[in-house]
């Protein structure tokens, strides 16, 4: 039996390069559903969200204050990393979704 909590996996502003990673916790499955990503005064050559080691979600050219937005489910396994890379400039990054554990029945 899961039980199923609703998550935002990270709420930040991402710097140029790699942001800070969300690690999924032992024993939990997070489920991604919604990504929302704002550029900054500068723009993005390149927005991405990685989920484990793939690319769940990428914008090429936002123009500067553009906003972006993904929705679907992509699954991260316990113990991997849910986190963003940005080119170009720094923008605020939106990610949730559920976060599930699984209980003896």
């Amino acid at each position: 039996m899961s039980t199923v909590y609703s998550t935002r996996f990270l709420n930040e502003v991402a710097p140029v390069g790699a942001g800070a990673p969300y690690t999924v916790p032992d024993g939990f499955r997070a489920v991604v559903r919604s990504i929302s990503i704002t550029a900054g005064s500068s723009g993005l050559s390149v927005a991405q969200l990685y989920v484990g080691v793939s690319i769940c979600f990428q914008a090429n050219q936002v123009p500067p204050n553009g906003f972006v937005q993904w929705h679907g489910d992509q699954v991260g396994n316990a113990g991997e990393r849910i986190n963003t890379y940005l080119e170009g400039g720094s923008g605020f990054v939106l990610v949730s979704g559920f976060l599930l554990t699984e209980t003896p029945a």
